[in-house]
C-alpha cells in the first residue's frame, strides 16, 4: 500500500484471484499494512520512500474498497477474505522473529534472489530494512497457512523470490508443501509496461484516473494486443 490506489498493473493478479474464486477456491487478499512500512525491493532500482503508519493505514483502507469490486465477500460457499499483515507482523517480538524465522534462511540464499542481487550490484546497494523484506513475506505465507490452511500464494513475477521463500519456510517449519503462482509482467506490442503512459499511471481510483480516461486507455490499445488483453481482463470464453 505505497499509494491510496491500485493501478492497471495490479489487475492481472486481481483477476487471477477472481478466477480462482469462480472455480471454488477461497481467495485471501493480503493488504500489506505491515510490509508497507518496510518496502519491497523487488523490481526497484533504489530504496522506496518510507511511509508513516498513518499513511499506510489510510492507503490500506482505500485499497480495501477497490478489492471489493473484484472479489465476492458475501457468497455463502467460498467467500473471499481481506487480511492485513500488520495484525501479525507488528506484534511478533524481534527476538522471536530472528530465532524462529531468520534462522531458516542463510544470507547466501537471500542474496541469490534477483530482487536483492540486482541491488547489490548498484552503487546505492540495499538497506538492511529492505533486505529483510523477503523474510516478512515468507512469514506472511506461514501465518496464512496456519490460520487458513492457505497453500498457494500468487503475485507478479517480480515476487517469485519472496513467494518461494514462503514455500521454503513452510517446508522447513511444518514439513508440508505449499505452492507459488506468478504472472508475467504485462507489456504492449511496443514493450511498454501496461498502465504506464506518457500522461502518467492509469489508476483504478476514479478520482485519480477519470472513467473516461480509463475507457480511452483500453480503447487505444494496439490491435496486436487486443486478443491477449481480452483473455486476461474479461470473462469472455474462448469462442
Amino acid at each position: 500500500p505505497t499509494s491510496n490506489s491500485l493501478q492497471v498493473g495490479n489487475l492481472l493478479a486481481l483477476m487471477g484471484l477472481a478466477r480462482l474464486q469462480r472455480f471454488g477456491h477461497h481467495p485471501i487478499a493480503v493488504a500489506g499494512g505491515g510490509t508497507g512500512m518496510i518496502g519491497d525491493p523487488s523490481g526497484k532500482t533504489q530504496e522506496r520512500q518510507l511511509l508513516n503508519r498513518e499513511e499506510v493505514e489510510a492507503n490500506v483502507a482505500s485499497i480495501r474498497g477497490q478489492l471489493e469490486r473484484f472479489l465476492d465477500f458475501d457468497v455463502a460457499t467460498n467467500p473471499a477474505r481481506i487480511v492485513n499483515n500488520a495484525d501479525w507482523l507488528t506484534t511478533i517480538p524481534t527476538m522471536d522473529f530472528l530465532r524462529d524465522i531468520g534462522k531458516h534462511f542463510t544470507v547466501n540464499y537471500m542474496i541469490a534472489k534477483d530482487s536483492v542481487k540486482s541491488r547489490l550490484e548498484r552503487e546505492d546497494g540495499i538497506s538492511y530494512t529492505e533486505f529483510s523484506y523477503m523474510l516478512l513475506q515468507a512469514y506472511d505465507l506461514l501465518h496464512l497457512y496456519d490460520a487458513f490452511d492457505c497453500k498457494l500464494q500468487s503475485g507478479g513475477s517480480d515476487q517469485w523470490g519472496n513467494i518461494t521463500a514462503g514455500v521454503e519456510l513452510i517446508r522447513r517449519k511444518r514439513g508440508e508443501r505449499a505452492y507459488g503462482l506468478v504472472y508475467p509482467l504485462v507489456t504492449g506490442a511496443d514493450g511498454a509496461k501496461l498502465g504506464k503512459t506518457a500522461r502518467g499511471t492509469i489508476w483504478l481510483d476514479p478520482e485519480r484516473t477519470s472513467p473516461y480516461r480509463y475507457y480511452q486507455f483500453w480503447l487505444n490499445q494496439e490491435d496486436a494486443d487486443v486478443i491477449d488483453l481480452l483473455k486476461y481482463f474479461t470473462w469472455l470464453d474462448r469462442e
